[in-house]
């Protein structure tokens, strides 16, 4: 009886020991995906969709003088919403949205542009930017939410040599240091790591 108890107990402080270090990976795991850049004197502010929320920290960086203009790219529209429409039940998309929140918080409609139109991913939205401001642009600013800032900046940075990147995780979209407490977070972190693997490993989505 002793000696069970001793190897249950012994199994106990292992439990214990693969926890604390599970917790403490975890944390890592989350200032790895979502350290953010210090914010610059850009020539642009670049909003990735598709939580229109993320425009708050678009304005926000605006009116902080960062930039004069603020893009906001458009992403393919969610089958689900689609279908919604079709049976009337209209929902305003990611730039509709977005371009309301700008303006709604002092941005003025004429320093507001759309980037691309039915992009599929951060891949392609780093292509479109290329091709509206690569030629042009020395540094810009993206935006978007903070388990996606890391793989955003990467990205970006590759598909626009010369271009300096500065990416920053919205403030708005909570990314809490115990992540895996929240199943929907969860989801998207482990989405983040798989998806930030299979870039490294030359996957695209066009």
């Amino acid at each position: 009886m002793r000696c069970f108890a001793r190897c249950v107990f012994n199994l106990f402080i292992l439990f214990l020991i693969l926890a604390g270090v599970s917790v403490a990976i975890g944390r890592q795991l989350t200032g790895w995906l979502s350290r953010s850049d210090d914010p610059k004197e850009a020539d642009a502010i670049i909003v990735l969709g598709s939580q229109p929320i993320r425009a708050l920290e678009g304005a926000e960086l605006y009116r902080r003088g960062f930039a004069k203009r603020v893009y906001l790219t458009v992403p393919r529209r969610l089958k689900s919403l689609v279908a919604l429409e079709r049976e009337g039940v209209p929902i305003p998309w990611f730039d509709e949205a977005g371009r309301t929140i700008l303006i709604k918080q002092g941005v003025p409609p004429e320093a507001i542009g759309l980037i691309g139109k039915d992009l599929r991913s951060t891949y392609s939205e780093a292509l479109a930017t290329k091709a509206l401001l690569g030629g042009t642009a020395k540094r810009i600013i993206v935006t978007t939410s903070p388990p996606h800032v890391n793989r955003a900046r990467m990205i970006f940075a590759d598909a626009l040599p010369g271009v300096e990147v500065l990416a920053i995780g919205d403030p708005n979209e909570e990314f809490p240091r115990d992540w895996w407490n929240d199943p929907d977070v969860a989801r998207y972190v482990v989405s983040e790591v798989v998806q930030t693997l299979f870039y490294l490993a030359g996957g695209r989505f066009p």
